[in-house]
């Protein structure tokens, strides 16, 4: 098999079985806000695809007035440059519909996406501290430690504003 590269890939709208398997393996098929519960069919997506149309790749979102949310941000391959290429589709779409805040929440452990937000000009507006109890009174088999062993116990609030000035910010 050759190995995936990020120019090789394709964005195209994700179908709903996507986006329900997707979640049904990562996310024990729902997404719990601070004043929300998400299930598939409460969302929109976009797959990044191989040449093959098998998904690398899954951003979900939902549309609230002028900001647009990014509920999900999946890889199934890390370290090849696919979550930055979905966050800048999606900053793309929301450009797109008009809107002009991009925002986006995750557990305390997620080091990870933190730094790939905050590389893209994302800004940590809030945390939401023991949000996480929350969490489990929708997900109760979800784990006490997250990535790399943290303690699951906050949520993080991310935001990108200025997306209507023109192209969005690289």
């Amino acid at each position: 098999m050759a190995p995936l590269r990020k120019h090789d890939m394709q964005l195209r709208a994700a179908t709903t079985d996507e986006i329900t398997g997707t979640w049904d393996e990562r996310w024990f098929g729902m997404v719990v806000g601070i004043n929300s519960v998400y299930y598939p069919s409460d969302v929109q997506g976009l797959a990044l695809v191989d040449h093959h149309d098998e998904l690398v790749g899954l951003v979900t979102y939902h549309v609230d007035g002028p900001s647009g949310q990014i509920v999900t941000l999946d890889t199934m391959v890390r370290g090849r440059g696919f979550g930055g290429r979905l966050l800048e589709a999606i900053e793309n779409k929301f450009h797109n519909l008009g809107l002009g805040r991009s925002w986006a929440l995750f557990t305390n452990d997620n080091l990870r996406a933190a730094g790939l937000y905050l590389s893209r000009g994302y800004r940590l507006i809030r945390v939401h501290l023991d949000a996480v109890d929350k969490v489990r009174e929708h997900k109760p088999k979800l784990p006490d430690r997250g990535y790399d062993g943290y303690p699951l116990r906050d949520l993080w609030e991310f935001e990108k504003m200025g997306l209507l000035g023109g192209l969005p910010v690289p």
